[in-house]
């Protein structure tokens, strides 16, 4: 397997996670767009992070 396979993409898992975790929030606040909105805005900005880790290394 070559090296470019093994690095994740972490964009993809954090966007999921933060949809999911917006939309538990949305439910909870009864307001699901703005969870859902937070929730992905969290999730491209968690996993933009690990990409950014994950390369340096």
């Amino acid at each position: 397997m070559s090296e470019e396979k093994k690095k994740a993409n972490y964009l993809g898992m954090g966007l999921g996670l933060g949809v999911a975790m917006g939309a538990s929030l949305g439910m909870l606040k009864d307001n699901m767009g703005f969870g859902i909105a937070i929730g992905t805005s969290l999730g491209v900005v968690f996993g933009t992070t690990m990409n950014q880790r994950n390369n340096k290394e």
